[in-house]
Order: C-alpha cells, then sequence, then structure tokens
C-alpha cells in the first residue's frame, strides 16, 4: 500500500491557497484509517468511517526535484477491522476547545468495495504513503510531525532485536579473549 492515489479535497486545496496567499504552507500532520470503502469526493470534510487518526510520525521527499512527498504514520491502537479508506490532514493552526488540533481532510484513497489491509488488536501498522505533489499547489506543503525523531521509527521490538544483538556480539568478543589467552598459556 504504497503509491496510492489520493483524492484531494476542495477544503484541503482552499487551504493551502489560503495559507500560500499568507506566506506559509499547509502542514500535513495526521494520517487516518476507516473501514468504509467507496469512491472518495473532491466535497468531502471528513473520512466516512473514521476508526483511527494518528501523527505524522516520519517524511521523505522522493526524487530531488520534490515532485512526491513520502509521509509516514504508526497505528498502534488496540483495534480491529477491515481498513477501507485512508486520510491525510492539514493542521489547520486552530485548537478545538479540547486542546486538540483542528484538522482539514488534505486527501482520501478509497475503492469501491476493496479491503486496503486489516487492523488487529496485537498487530502496529507503519504506514507510508507517497503524495504526488503535481496535483497541488506549487511548494504549498510541508510536514509536520508529530513526534521527535531522526528519521527513524523505533519500536520496542527493534530495541529488544538491538539489544539481544550486542550482547551477542559482546559474548563473542569475551570468547575470543579466551582463546586468545588459552594460546598464549
Amino acid at each position: 500500500m504504497s503509491a496510492l492515489t489520493l483524492q484531494f479535497t476542495q477544503v484541503g486545496l482552499d487551504a493551502l491557497l489560503s495559507a500560500r496567499a499568507r506566506g506559509f504552507k499547509g502542514q500535513i500532520s495526521h494520517m487516518a484509517f476507516g473501514d468504509a470503502s467507496y469512491t472518495p469526493s473532491k466535497n468531502q470534510t471528513t473520512l466516512r468511517s473514521q476508526k483511527e487518526l494518528v501523527e505524522i510520525a516520519d517524511s521523505d521527499y522522493t526524487d530531488g526535484e520534490s515532485s512526491s512527498l513520502k509521509v509516514a504514520a504508526k497505528f498502534e491502537a488496540p483495534l480491529e477491522y477491515a481498513i477501507g479508506e485512508i486520510g491525510v490532514f492539514l493542521d489547520s493552526g486552530e485548537k478545538l476547545a479540547n486542546g486538540q488540533p483542528k484538522l482539514i481532510l488534505l486527501g482520501v484513497y478509497s475503492k469501491p468495495n476493496t479491503t486496503l489491509g486489516y487492523r488487529t488488536p496485537d498487530v502496529k501498522v507503519l504506514q507510508w504513503l507517497t503524495l504526488s505533489l503535481t496535483q497541488l499547489p506549487s511548494d504549498s506543503v510541508e510536514v509536520k510531525l508529530g513526534v521527535d525523531n531522526l528519521n527513524l521509527i523505533l519500536d520496542n521490538e527493534l530495541a529488544e532485536l538491538t539489544l539481544a544483538q550486542i550482547d551477542t556480539m559482546h559474548r563473542q568478543i569475551n570468547q575470543e579473549w579466551r582463546l586468545v589467552a588459552l594460546e598464549q598459556a
């Protein structure tokens, strides 16, 4: 699910044009999964059946000309459903009454009667999307990462694996030193 063509929304495009007119860029900040499958419309303002909304965790321009942008989000809530729609959101710069950012739907991917993936409570999903920026106003978007990162998304499992490998290497080095000591004796 990496190279998806989003249906950009009118509200998203309007927000980009408004930000650009004020000398700013629209900030892509969130990605969402839902369980509805349909043909997206440019008039949408929300996903039809949103299940999870998470902050963008990583991004990368995919070529030297910056005509494509890859964004990633990590979905890890203990939920189970068939993924039928994916949404990408802009941060409007405003806050809702509960302190959360007010988001604007930039684009949607979905296909009628198509399951894009399946979420289970025990499986974390790291979803990368490639956005074609050629359909958007020139130099109108940037990514607002929701987490501090070093362009790496580390997970507990990866950290545990790394620690196990370091421990193994340490034991191997100690064994080599013991062999050297035995040969010199």
